[in-house]
């Protein structure tokens, strides 16, 4: 659940930033959501492959030694999160030099 939830949030993140900066940015605005919403419906479809991955591996009756999926969807997420922080940041200092 926990991907599903930074999913949501992520998407709303973007789609709120595109709107509040669409009135200085223009249609950069937009384009810029876009590709984070391209970039969020990704790291789903990766996130609940993982979660599947990982579920089927440590809920199976095998006794061998799995490797449990790679780390790559967490860095992922990480760069999805710090380039919402950027658009914040962006935001708040066009809101500084309009004033």
């Amino acid at each position: 659940l926990s991907w599903q939830r930074t999913t949501l949030a992520s998407a709303v993140g973007f789609l709120v930033a595109a709107r509040l900066l669409a009135e200085f940015l223009g249609i950069l605005s937009f384009l810029v959501a876009a590709a984070g919403l391209v970039v969020t419906a990704a790291l789903f479809v990766i996130g609940h492959r993982r979660y599947r991955s990982a579920h089927e591996i440590l809920t199976g009756s095998s006794d061998e030694r799995v490797a449990l999926p790679s780390a790559v969807p967490l860095f992922a997420w990480a760069t999805v999160a710090f380039c919402l922080a950027v658009l914040g940041l962006v935001f708040v200092i066009v809101l500084a030099l309009a004033d």
